[in-house]
């Protein structure tokens, strides 16, 4: 799969995820974070590797069902999704920007439920 592709597929299972969180178990959440962590591996770069260690951070907080780590974790890529985005005028780039603002979207709803 393509990385636009599965740029996509987040966001559509983030979606679901918020609108139906009770259908998504926690195997499911835990096993697109590993898909990304994969992903991300061997592309270098120190932004990356910083989306590896709060993808691994994310998935103990999941893991353990932290609600209020999870919305942080979220946040904090979204932000930094957001950032590697903001230079990039391409189909990918518009794809990780709205990434980013289904992360942060998804971090406030976390908080407020």
């Amino acid at each position: 799969m393509n990385h636009n592709a599965r740029i996509e597929e987040t966001i559509q299972n983030i979606y679901d995820a918020l609108e139906n969180h009770h259908n998504h178990p926690v195997e499911n959440g835990i096993g697109y974070i590993d898909g990304w962590i994969s992903a991300l591996d061997g592309l270098g770069g120190t932004a990356l590797t910083g989306l590896q260690a709060e993808l691994r951070n994310l998935r103990g907080h999941v893991e353990r069902d932290d609600r209020a780590a999870i919305a942080g974790s979220l946040q904090h890529l979204g932000q930094e999704t957001s950032l590697i985005a903001r230079n990039l005028h391409d189909a990918t780039g518009d794809q990780l920007r709205h990434l980013g603002q289904t992360l942060i979207t998804a971090a406030g709803n976390l908080k407020v439920s």
